[in-house]
């Protein structure tokens, strides 16, 4: 029961990922070339000289950090010990740090950061800009929706 319970919370944290997406596209930037490609897969060591993608790509699909990585764009998945997305996370950031501009979705971890947050956070410390959603944990921040500190349970819409 246990497992059928995570795969429905991940079936639907999947789904509702995608229509986000397909709701609000992601940004395309350019590098003077043209528009930079999304990719599927990056991983990092330490962010930038030992990451594949640079930290300037973004990703739709997962970034696997052993240390700490950066990117600017992710969708679908940041998993590490340090997490920095520099503009839009967009579904689930886990590692001990999260760290993200715009986070759509959810981040768990020890200390979560964020500028805007659409949907949740889980950690000891959750800190936000803008809350529209909910966070658990410790000690919660939020400067605009919900209280501006709140032990355990903050929400804001």
């Amino acid at each position: 029961m246990k497992n059928t319970m995570k795969l429905l919370v991940a079936a639907a944290v999947a789904a509702w990922c995608c229509s986000v997406f397909a709701a609000r596209p992601p940004h395309h930037h350019h590098d003077g070339d043209g528009l930079q490609p999304w990719l599927p897969i990056g991983m990092s060591i330490i962010a930038p000289p030992m990451q594949l993608p640079n930290p300037q790509h973004s990703l739709f699909g997962v970034m696997l950090n052993l240390g700490y990585g950066q990117m600017t764009d992710v969708c679908i998945l940041d998993l590490g010990l340090v997490n920095n997305v520099t503009r839009d996370m967009i579904g689930l950031e886990i590692g001990a740090v999260n760290l993200a501009g715009t986070c759509i979705g959810a981040q768990i971890g020890a200390v979560n950061v964020t500028d805007t947050l659409c949907g949740v956070q889980i950690g000891a410390v959750n800190v936000t800009g803008d809350l529209n959603g909910l966070q658990l944990g410790v000690l919660n921040f939020s400067s605009h929706g919900g209280a501006w500190v709140f032990p355990i349970l903050n929400f804001g819409f």
